[in-house]
């Protein structure tokens, strides 16, 4: 993890539902969907590897533009804090800098919202200079938002890219001037990377290979299937964001074919995804728009695989791919069958065009896909 990281921060996360949907219209923060919701925050905010003291859910049915929170709530999460000696609020919803504000002098405790934590995580995912650019890129707009009168708390030199602090940070004022400059400095550096990829899929696509992108909510064991089916060791481990890097191989297979079949590993999706990072990651985003087809993976044991496909559909069409593309364009694959005892009771889905249901640890499973695979490689290079 980032080593600003205060991996001794004593954690409470306040979960806002929303129970009048008059006033807000992402689904994800409604009450019908808390289960789902909790279970990815929590797993998200364990992902930045601090002390999570205890979780409230607060329901909310107007907002407070000052506080978002009512009297009572605040009342309510203070008590909390000083009982458990909170040092560090997350609320797990996106704040205006006002709120920020006034809820640190509230509480007298460090608070961060939904997309410092996400930006938190993949400040310390990135390893590719691309990668470490578009997390910069993020963070720097992210704080451009945040430059409020009078209010210092995220405007620090800090001796890394991490939101929570850390030894040795010290204060300074970054005013927009500032900011612009360095956005302006890092776009220039991202374009010089991404015209040198576009070299490199140049000199692919006239080598008649083809790319196929591996897309997917996060944690549906994308990577593991990566693994397998190219025979490599990416990172493949049981938490959000394990691939935050696009990541190219060849599929390894056995059935004779004049082109080479490329797979390439692509950041999980997640929901309620920050307007920063889509925006900040659209040139890794767009190497998948560049693909010859997808195979969209899914967890065949979560309850809620439609909505997240769904979601799917939605950050895909965001980056300027086709319902075209998307009808013809994709193999559909449902992963994790070895965590349902019946599929067709458990999984509650219409019937997708060009599904396959797999394990990532059956070996069977893998020579099936990987002949699906080539099989739609072959039709889609012979239209």
């Amino acid at each position: 993890m980032n080593n600003t990281i205060n991996f001794k921060e004593k954690v409470l996360i306040v979960i806002p539902i929303i129970n009048n949907y008059k006033i807000y219209k992402d689904s994800f923060y409604y009450k019908d969907n808390i289960e789902n919701r909790k279970s990815e925050t929590i797993s998200l905010i364990h992902a930045l590897n601090v002390n999570v003291l205890d979780v409230l859910s607060v329901k909310i049915n107007n907002f407070s533009s000052a506080n978002l929170f009512n009297k009572n709530v605040l009342d309510t999460i203070l008590k909390t804090i000083k009982k458990l000696k909170i040092s560090l609020l997350i609320i797990d919803f996106q704040l205006s800098p006002i709120q920020q504000r006034n809820l640190e002098l509230f509480f007298k405790v460090k608070v961060i919202d939904r997309t410092q934590v996400i930006l938190e995580i993949f400040s310390s995912r990135a390893i590719s200079r691309e990668g470490k650019i578009q997390v910069e890129l993020a963070a720097l707009n992210f704080q451009k938002t945040r430059l409020v009168r009078s209010w210092t708390h995220l405007e620090r030199q800090r001796g890394g890219s991490g939101f929570l602090g850390g030894p040795g940070e010290r204060q300074i004022e970054l005013d927009r001037r500032i900011i612009n400059k360095n956005i302006k400095n890092l776009n220039a550096n991202l374009q010089k990377v991404v015209k040198t990829r576009a070299i490199q899929n140049s000199k692919r696509k006239n080598s008649s290979s083809i790319i196929v992108s591996l897309v997917g909510y996060t944690n549906t064991g994308k990577s593991t299937l990566f693994n397998n089916l190219t025979n490599s060791s990416v990172i493949s481990k049981n938490m959000l964001f394990a691939t935050l890097d696009p990541t190219l191989r060849l599929m390894k297979h056995e059935m004779s074919y004049k082109n080479k079949i490329i797979l390439s590993d692509t950041v999980g999706f997640i929901s309620s995804l920050p307007t920063e990072l889509v925006e900040s990651f659209k040139s890794t985003l767009e190497f998948i728009r560049e693909s010859d087809f997808l195979l969209i993976v899914n967890d065949a044991s979560d309850k809620n695989v439609k909505d997240k496909y769904d979601l799917i559909l939605k950050t895909l069409k965001s980056i300027g791919i086709k319902d075209n593309y998307l009808k013809e364009k994709v193999i559909n694959v449902f992963n994790k069958c070895d965590l349902v005892s019946d599929l067709k009771q458990n999984i509650s889905i219409p019937n997708f065009k060009n599904s396959i249901y797999t394990s990532s640890f059956n070996v069977d499973d893998i020579k099936k896909l990987k002949r699906k695979i080539y099989k739609f490689a072959v039709s889609i290079n012979d239209n």
